[in-house]
């Protein structure tokens, strides 16, 4: 066990299985969805650290507390998320809950003082995009943003102090803009997204494929055409490591549409080819990847097993899949850029 101490909070390191997190994560479910899956996903590398506010040896959780998921070495990919308790409804009858302001800033103290590991070598197309983008655009446009382009989701990549956090509350998002710690220029802060969640036990019943179409998983030739249709970055590494449903067109062997289970358990880069649109093919795809993978893994106090999906506010088609299955928008969260340069003491001043 490694400690890190201030004078409002400790940080503590668990492992991964630690039964006490483990128990707390468990009973915020569907609001602590994200640590829970992050948490039991084998995609783990050297460099990362489950992390929380109190010890793994403490038999009780304390009311206000923070944990998070720390792994720097994913960079460009999300490198951190962060749960609180004053997440969850009811937990203050105010929006703000002092104590748990201090765990998360906390956290963020400790991500300040942690050594960077090197990019990963799959990664170093990541960066070239980034120098790319910053010789094509060395000033931000008239809005105060860089001009969007495939670089510009790796140009934090420049800038060392610069991390990516993913699926954040607004909550907590509220309070890296109080600290001066968003990177408004680089993309996320002004993203909005639509937490959905589903209950596995509620989800409906879906259309059988059309005759020229099977079921598969998607492979490694397919990746390239993945990463082709979206500007997220993620590596092929990363979506080996992950659980797929492809639609394939059985006279061939091209997708026509996909979902990945993300490495929070996030429905991840759901997709339809044009000329296979209307078909009802994204619900079932959804629906099947949540049937298949997600029981046993968020599961709360109740015996509710839980899936989830981010989507960005105005994504009309991806808002209707999450309703056709059910899903309730239970809050607004962000993929965030911050600057931990702003960080180190942030908790004594709380």
């Amino acid at each position: 066990m490694y400690q890190y101490f201030t004078n409002k909070m400790e940080i503590f390191v668990h492992p991964a299985s630690s039964p006490n997190l483990q128990s707390a994560l468990k009973s915020a479910l569907p609001h602590s969805i994200n640590l829970v899956y992050r948490t039991q996903h084998p995609n783990r590398t050297q460099y990362a650290d489950v992390l929380a506010t109190f010890s793994p040896e403490e038999t009780t959780v304390p009311r206000c507390w923070a944990a998070a998921y720390f792994d720097r070495s994913m960079r460009p990919e999300t490198e951190a998320w962060i749960f609180s308790a004053f997440e969850m409804p009811n937990h203050s009858s105010n929006y703000y809950c002092a104590d748990c302001e201090k765990a998360v800033l906390s956290l963020l103290d400790y991500f300040s003082k942690s050594p960077i590991p090197p990019i990963r070598p799959d990664n170093q197309y990541a960066m070239d995009l980034a120098y790319q983008h910053e010789k094509e655009h060395p000033t931000t446009g008239p809005n105060g943003q860089y001009p969007h382009s495939r670089g510009m989701y790796m140009r934090h990549l420049l800038e060392p102090k610069v991390l990516l956090v993913g699926a954040c509350h607004a909550k907590v998002v509220q309070i890296f803009r109080d600290k001066g710690m968003m990177r408004n220029e680089l993309p996320g802060g002004n993203a909005q997204l639509s937490k959905f969640v589903f209950k596995l036990s509620d989800l409906p019943t879906t259309r059988e494929l059309p005759e020229e179409l099977r079921w598969g998983e998607m492979r490694e030739q397919d990746i390239d055409t993945v990463k082709s249709r979206t500007a997220i970055p993620r590596t092929t590494s990363t979506l080996l490591s992950l659980r797929s449903v492809g639609v394939f067109e059985k006279e061939s062997v091209i997708p026509v549409a996909w979902t990945f289970l993300g490495l929070d358990g996030s429905l991840t880069t759901l997709h339809t080819e044009p000329q296979y649109r209307g078909m009802g093919i994204a619900k079932a795809v959804a629906a099947k990847i949540i049937r298949e993978y997600a029981p046993g893994i968020a599961v709360d106090d109740e015996g509710n097993a839980w899936c989830h999906a981010d989507v960005y506010h105005g994504n009309i088609a991806s808002e209707s899949v999450c309703d056709s299955l059910g899903g309730e928008a239970l809050w607004t969260d962000y993929w965030v850029r911050i600057d931990l340069g702003k960080a180190g003491s942030l908790a004594n001043g709380a």
